[in-house]
């Protein structure tokens, strides 16, 4: 640890022997607050479900037309940065070189974000949205209702989400290496507004928030994903009942070792970016297995199809609220649910842009990360998405049934279909392992980073410490869904979704903060 004095005007950093803190005052408390929720939802999971459900409801009520254009308003500012002088700034100095190359850059990104749930909602979104949406159930005919149904898919994966996550990073990433604050969003507000009253408060208010919102939000996928790997293991392996029930907490278990060795080793950032890389592959691999093995044509005509209604439904889709529409729920249930699901992974998501991003520009900050991962997402949908709603529309509605009543089993009927699905049935448990890690990983470096003293240090304990709270807290809502019913994940998800209302205020204050501050500093470029 570093401490500094002034010597006749000079700055001099000395090395104290005091070792750094493990548990900080931010730590402290925003894990108490975690720990307080975990508890709750092991305790009365449908009570806190249903709190979180009305609190969401009024917030959503209020404010849900301020979600819906965070996107947009997102898309519009970093294709302006992009575009403008600002886009030649490189992170780190205009003579600093990246860490990583473009692939594994992009690749860190996509596995620590949204890897995993392309395996669990990524298939099942377009019939949700083809049985619930309004622009599909109020369609003049079945043609247009599956062809909505499939952009509403995409619209939920597409550039709006990853327009929220570059900001997010930019404005750490910038902020971090430019003023050297830590890797904290409290912090840019503090930065960039200086000694005005409400800057304490509203700094503290919003580092508790972003770490107890980050937690929550990986806890619930973690969750997710241990239930869904143990169902792939029940698929090739046919587990008897008292080990089916048992499995998701070994799985949980192996998972947590996993990361507790990858978020401690010194060689934390190269593992990443192994890991990072085989997961793509991997993914490309079984997208490339479906396309071929699948319905070949339809596979091809549907991504075809898709981008031409995503290109359509750009920009309208992010100010279509429903109204008079004969569901008037949908909106708020749906698409500013969604939209808010993505705003709680911004803190943690952030951080970890920020931390590994040296040496890239703005520009491909703008334009990189919001084309090349939702390429990917387009092919991934129109091949799994699209032999899901082919079989709803055509077929035996089967794989529909699993989507509504068994989600998790989804895209395991859906490989099911093809040839050798023992195999692709183990290559999707791997990728899912390793999508869990990857996200579980980054999570707990970044927040170990953001409750440290100095918001830079990512101390081994603080990680291993993080992994275990965010376990325990999927382990509750596993148990406890085991119990009965998905009440606990959801009210675990519902939680990160709710803290995410308050968050989209500090958000926007961000981006107001990296504005003025860009305009004070005038950076040579």
């Amino acid at each position: 640890m570093t401490s500094k004095y002034v010597d006749r005007g000079n700055i001099i950093k000395v090395r104290s022997s005091r070792k750094p803190k493990v548990f900080t005052p931010i730590f402290i408390i925003s894990a108490s607050i975690t720990a307080f929720f975990s508890i709750f939802s092991l305790v009365n999971p449908v009570a806190l479900a249903k709190v979180m459900t009305f609190i969401q409801t009024i917030f959503a009520t209020q404010y849900g037309w301020m979600a819906m254009l965070i996107p947009i308003l997102c898309m519009g500012f970093l294709v302006a940065i992009g575009v403008s002088k600002y886009g030649k700034i490189v992170i780190g100095g205009q003579d600093a070189k990246p860490d990583y190359n473009i692939f594994s850059w992009l690749a860190m990104l996509f596995t620590s974000s949204i890897g995993i749930g392309i395996i669990y909602f990524g298939v099942n979104e377009p019939l949700y949205a083809y049985y619930l949406s309004p622009s599909s159930t109020e369609a003049p005919n079945q043609m247009v209702a599956a062809r909505e149904a499939m952009g509403t898919a995409l619209y939920h994966w597409g550039i709006s989400v990853w327009a929220i996550f570059s900001v997010a990073g930019l404005i750490m990433a910038y902020f971090v290496s430019k003023h050297k604050i830590r890797y904290l969003p409290g912090d840019v507000i503090e930065k960039s507004f200086g000694n005005r009253k409400w800057v304490p408060l509203t700094k503290n208010i919003m580092n508790v928030l972003a770490v107890v919102c980050s937690a929550m939000t990986i806890a619930a996928t973690i969750g997710l994903g241990s239930v869904q790997i143990s169902t792939g293991i029940n698929q090739v392996g046919n587990l008897n009942a008292s080990l089916t029930g048992i499995l998701p907490y070994i799985v949980l278990f192996i998972l947590l070792s996993v990361c507790i060795f990858a978020a401690t080793t010194k060689k934390a950032g190269k593992g990443m970016q192994v890991l990072g890389d085989w997961n793509v592959y991997l993914a490309i691999a079984i997208l490339i297995f479906g396309m071929l093995f699948g319905p070949t044509r339809y596979i091809i005509n549907q991504a075809v199809q898709l981008t031409g209604t995503y290109i359509a439904q750009l920009i309208p889709r992010n100010f279509d609220m429903f109204l008079f529409s004969n569901d008037l729920t949908y909106s708020t249930t749906w698409d500013v649910a969604n939209n808010m699901w993505w705003i709680s992974w911004t803190p943690f998501m952030g951080v970890f842009i920020a931390s590994i991003s040296k040496g890239r520009t703005v520009r491909q900050f703008a334009f990189a990360t919001m084309t090349i991962p939702v390429l990917f997402m387009l092919l991934w949908h129109s091949t799994f998405g699209g032999i899901a709603l082919l079989d709803a529309v055509l077929g035996t509605g089967d794989i529909a049934k699993n989507a509504m009543e068994s989600p998790e089993v989804t895209f395991f009927a859906i490989l099911a279909t093809m040839p050798w699905s023992k195999l692709t049935f183990i290559a999707t448990i791997i990728l899912l392992i390793m999508f869990i890690s990857t996200t579980v990983t980054s999570a707990a470096l970044s927040l170990a980073r953001m409750t440290d003293y100095e918001g830079k240090e990512a101390s081994r304990v603080r990680s291993s410490v993080w992994v275990i709270l965010m376990g325990i807290i999927a382990l509750t809502g596993i148990f406890a869904t085991t119990l009965g019913g998905n009440d606990a994940l959801n009210a675990v998800k519902s939680l990160a979704t709710t803290l995410s209302y308050p968050y989209i205020f500090f958000f926007i204050l961000m981006m107001t903060g990296f504005i003025k501050q860009l305009m004070k500093d005038k950076p040579q470029v």
